[in-house]
């Protein structure tokens, strides 16, 4: 089958980044009719009108229990796919899972996909449970990681119906042979001081829930910042010129800034302030890893994130064994992986990479581009999305639907 589809991702967040967005664009540049559905203005509606996709704003209810504002926003978007004869509907993040799936289904959508960024939402009991119960409504789940891909396999859900797909990445921006030294001067930081970056968003503690049994309402952020400064303290025993330069800022005021400032406690009260430095947000990142030796992800949960920039510019990667990272850093190979929430593990695998002959790490840094490459091609994942829909919409069980719409 070849034809236009009409497809919409309802996409949990504003703020989601080109993850979401890029496919966006190939698809409708595949030829298909695409749009865009978010619960509030942002910079991913703000990037998607500019790309000349149709956006709507659909707030989605506060909670589940409220059945008043859950069944307005069913019918309104139900109504909304019916009139636009939508072929299939792909649902990112919590909470379309509960609300973009009942619309769709209502509509009687042909084909709906659920496609998790991350399996966070899979490791917490609660939400596990609520999205066990609602998964049997999409036509196929599509799992970002190996991760993710097992964790439903172990709950017996959509057996046989669960899809491996990455999301794909622009690499274009991520050129090795960029000069680091520029980031360098910027930050005060020798040419060869040993420099160790964190890349990730500073989100604030989880409160009150249960990640794979670990309580994590300690304080301890999702992206684990604080691990790493705690690490940064071991490193600097053995190599007083280490640098560590944070690179990121809080996603939204209010609690993720108070987070924020907590960090910088933190830094002053272990004596770091010459050894941390923070960046704040950046939208020069391929630079920032081009003037950096190693990479450090020490994420509590996570898919991917962190962890594919920097091998795209060559750089090994010292990360948290947890979620779809051991699918990008191998140990030993693009990288070293450590148990999650163990400072000194961290600090022992950082120094380790650090002291490697540059060489070595060189070879790291090669083999985690190609690995990236072959995974996260944008044109690659976005062409496995389509096929998928075309299948789902050629089965059997589909084609009257499909045409009786029309």
């Amino acid at each position: 089958m070849s034809r236009s589809l009409r497809i919409v991702h309802i996409v949990g967040s504003a703020f989601a980044g080109g993850w979401a967005f890029h496919p966006l664009c190939l698809l409708r540049d595949a030829g298909h009719n695409v749009f865009l559905i978010c619960p509030e203005e942002g910079p991913l509606p703000e990037r998607a009108r500019a790309a000349g996709i149709p956006t709507r704003i659909e707030p989605f209810p506060r909670r589940i229990r409220h059945a008043r504002s859950a069944a307005a926003y069913i019918a309104r978007v139900a109504s909304w796919l019916r009139r636009e004869r939508i072929d299939v509907v792909h649902n990112h993040l919590a909470p379309t899972n509960v609300w973009g799936r009942l619309a769709a289904r209502v509509a009687g959508v042909p084909v709906r996909l659920t496609q998790w960024p991350g399996p966070l939402p899979l490791e917490i009991p609660a939400s596990r449970r609520i999205e066990m119960a609602l998964a049997p409504l999409d036509s196929a789940i599509i799992a970002a990681s190996t991760a993710t891909r097992r964790i439903y396999e172990a709950c017996g859900v959509m057996r046989g119906r669960i899809r491996l797909i990455y999301y794909g990445f622009p690499f274009d921006p991520f050129d090795p042979t960029l000069d680091g030294a520029p980031i360098r001067r910027e930050f005060g930081i020798a040419p060869d001081a040993p420099l160790v970056t964190m890349i990730a968003y500073m989100y604030s503690p989880m409160k009150e829930r249960s990640l794979r049994g670990l309580n994590v309402f300690d304080g301890i952020g999702l992206k684990g910042h604080e691990i790493l400064i705690e690490a940064a303290a071991h490193v600097r025993a053995s190599l007083p010129d280490v640098r560590f330069l944070i690179v990121g800022d809080a996603l939204a005021p209010g609690e993720a800034e108070n987070y924020k400032q907590k960090l910088y406690r933190m830094v002053a009260d272990l004596d770091l302030q010459q050894t941390v430095l923070f960046a704040g947000k950046r939208t020069d990142i391929p630079a920032i890893l081009a003037a950096s030796d190693v990479a450090a992800v020490p994420s509590l949960s996570e898919n991917v994130g962190g962890a594919v920039e920097p091998l795209l510019m060559e750089r090994p990667v010292v990360a948290s064994a947890v979620g779809g990272l051991p699918d990008v850093v191998r140990d030993g190979e693009t990288g070293y992986l450590v148990p999650p929430r163990d400072p000194q593990a961290l600090a022992g695998a950082l120094l380790h990479t650090l002291t490697l002959p540059a060489a070595a790490r060189r070879a790291m840094g090669r083999r985690g581009r190609a690995i990236v490459q072959e995974l996260f091609d944008l044109n690659k994942t976005v062409g496995q999305t389509i096929h998928l829909y075309e299948e789902l919409l050629s089965a059997p069980a589909m084609r009257g639907l499909r045409w009786a719409r029309r």
